[in-house]
């Protein structure tokens, strides 16, 4: 009989994988203007409302792009007002404020390349969690006299060549999500700077 501890490890890997591929396709070099738009505040009957409890901001169909559904259109005007104030271009399209905004700068990329890393790690820590729970399974199964010690070290072997395995198909799909993001000139420096260290 087959031994099931690295089946169900190599399972929920696939599932780290697939939901971390699913997870990162919102990433875009579009968010790295969004925190500057979400920081943007107005007064509504004398209290100050963020972006967000207004309007839902969304990326629009290019980088240089956002676009906010606004919830109510008494607030359009004060929010086109205060978007201008933060000097971004915007238009309005009936409820929606389209705003046109600057190529971020490097700085910016790099803030959501490292919002990437943290999803990249908690990705990779589902990985280590899924190998290590088969592998300890596989331990106490030997231990309660399951299975036998051999059946276990392959168990064991097979959760590392899986971990390996997704591993590298996760830092592949970071590698081309960052230079996605960075574009090929800040690739380079991002590649530098990652050799330095």
């Amino acid at each position: 009989m087959a031994e099931q501890y690295s089946i169900q490890a190599e399972t929920l890997m696939k599932a780290a994988l697939e939901d971390y591929v699913e997870i990162i396709k919102v990433v875009q070099a579009s968010n790295a203007n969004m925190s500057v738009i979400k920081g943007i505040k107005i007064t509504i009957s004398g209290k100050p409302r963020r972006l967000v409890d207004v309007g839902d901001l969304r990326t629009g169909e290019d980088d240089n792009k956002l676009q906010i559904l606004v919830f109510n259109k008494d607030h359009i005007e004060p929010l086109v007002d205060a978007i201008t104030e933060a000097d971004f271009e915007c238009s309005v399209d009936d409820q929606f404020i389209n705003i046109i905004v600057p190529d971020p700068s490097y700085k910016q990329l790099m803030e959501v390349v490292d919002d990437l890393q943290r999803k990249k790690n908690s990705s990779i820590g589902r990985l280590n969690k899924a190998k290590s729970e088969a592998t300890t399974r596989a331990r106490a199964a030997v231990e309660n006299e399951f299975i036998d010690q051999r059946i276990a070290s392959q168990a064991s072997k097979k959760c590392d060549v899986f971990h390996e395995q997704y591993s590298e198909e996760i830092n592949k799909v970071t590698d081309d999500k960052i230079r996605e993001i960075l574009g090929e000139d800040f690739y380079k420096k991002f590649e530098e700077e990652q050799d330095l260290y």
